[in-house]
């Protein structure tokens, strides 16, 4: 091992964090002392780009983009350490068809993305998920969402079919993606261990009908296509066939949410169930295919301080735990995660936050083994360990309207060895990542109007 590799790695990650401390300076970060107030707003749009941008909002296309580039550094622990970087491009707009076309509750979804990078997990740390959120799914250009939605019955039933993924619907929290860790933002990594269909930012067939007896009572179902052919490298989502589905994938879920006044987003309760109806390997379990898999999980987020009343400042708690109901079957047949949102920690600081989490995932006995045997055979020792746990610290910086850098710590225990292309003939030591997250708001940066 060269002796240099950890000063330089050292110097390396002290380097990006000062450019990015830089950076924040220059575009108007304030210290705790003083007010956080507008930046003065940079608008790179030439004036007939904000005037179509205005004028597509008009007529009821409303546009929608964001990069997001995600640094990380690990300077311990792992398989080695290293440095890499992944970003994902998006852009996309919703249509309202009754402007466009008269048809009232009507509207129309499309989102493109393009990504780009590496990931430290595979690279370095050697562990299944990773600590850059905004990687995996190809590393291309591809169409992610393509679906149409109708509301009908005042807003009570609404239905969402076309191109998509169950992601984007079910065992959900917004404030997951607050996070870098993939352990936290999107889906709990335990879903994509026990059932058969994809996630962002790769799409397939599917659809979802949310109805809302009450303001504060809503259900959920839906059908997702699985399948083995969705390569975004050749199709770049746009093999819309149903050749290679394996079977369909129905999710469910029942809530209660309502939120505290002048909160940034509901207080919710919901449990819900993912029932695969899949063809897939276990070898592990057994040497035939198998058939069937499902799990079932619950959720909750609630605000339990409020700086003042009304006020959007405040503490956010959330919580998710998921178990697989097919035994052996399953890779992992638990998961659980919580964590904290403290909205504007500083009345100087409104807009930014702290965040604080962990995700845990537990390996069955059955698949740990075939690992060990795996580990045996290539000359290693030491039994894998049952657990994988994830955390993340984070403070993330509100720039100005159009702008988000989140410096964050990371810290993985127990890394799985399943990252690199052969599985580690050794249990990995833990490994400490820091971080960085960049978020720019295109549209709000180019002044073009938007809707959420």
């Amino acid at each position: 091992m060269n002796h240099n590799q950890p000063a330089k790695l050292r110097n390396r990650l002290a380097g990006t964090f000062a450019a990015a401390a830089l950076f924040a300076t220059v575009l108007g970060v304030s210290s705790p002392a003083q007010a956080q107030q507008a930046a003065p707003e940079v608008n790179l749009a030439p004036s007939p780009i904000q005037s179509l941008g205005q004028s597509l909002y008009n007529d009821g296309i409303y546009l929608n983009s964001r990069y997001l580039g995600e640094f990380a550094g690990s300077v311990s622990g792992g398989q080695r350490q290293g440095t890499d970087y992944a970003g994902e491009l998006n852009f996309g707009a919703t249509f309202d068809m009754e402007k466009l076309a008269g048809i009232q509750g009507g509207s129309f979804h499309v989102l493109f993305t393009q990504r780009h990078g590496r990931a430290l997990a595979f690279d370095a740390i050697n562990n299944s998920v990773s600590v850059q959120q905004i990687y995996g799914g190809g590393q291309t250009a591809q169409m992610t969402i393509l679906t149409y939605e109708q509301k009908f019955f005042n807003n009570m039933a609404d239905i969402e079919f076309g191109r998509t993924d169950v992601g984007d619907s079910f065992d959900v929290s917004s404030f997951y993606c607050d996070f870098q860790s993939n352990a936290l933002c999107g889906n709990p990594p335990d879903m994509g261990k026990i059932v058969s269909t994809s996630f962002y930012p790769i799409s397939v067939w599917g659809g979802r009908l949310l109805i809302t007896p009450t303001p504060n009572v809503y259900f959920k179902v839906g059908a997702y296509q699985a399948t083995n052919n969705q390569n975004p490298d050749a199709h770049h989502g746009f093999y819309f066939g149903t050749a290679g589905s394996s079977g369909y994938m129905l999710p469910i879920e029942l809530g209660y949410k309502f939120k505290t006044p002048g909160a940034i987003a509901n207080n919710r309760y919901d449990i819900g169930a993912l029932i695969d109806r899949t063809h897939y390997d276990a070898a592990f379990y057994s040497p035939n295919t198998q058939f069937g898999r499902a799990a079932i999980y619950a959720q909750a987020q609630q605000m339990v301080y409020q700086a003042a009343p009304n006020s959007p400042r405040g503490v956010y708690l959330f919580g998710e735990a998921m178990v697989g109901t097919a035994g052996g079957k399953q890779v992992s047949n638990l998961q659980a995660e919580a964590g904290m949102i403290w909205e504007g920690p500083l009345a100087s600081r409104p807009n930014d936050n702290i965040g604080l989490a962990v995700s845990g995932l537990h390996y069955n006995n059955r698949y740990l083994n075939s690992l060990y045997q795996t580990r045996l055979a290539e000359g290693g020792a030491g039994r894998p360990d049952h657990n994988l746990i994830m955390t993340e610290i984070h403070y993330a910086i509100q720039v100005n309207k159009w702008l988000n850098v989140m410096p964050n710590f990371q810290y993985v225990i127990n890394p799985d060895g399943q990252g690199f292309s052969t599985y580690a003939t050794h249990n990995l030591p833990n490994a400490a990542v820091f971080g960085i997250q960049l978020y720019v708001d295109l549209p709000t940066l180019f002044g073009i109007p938007t809707k959420s």
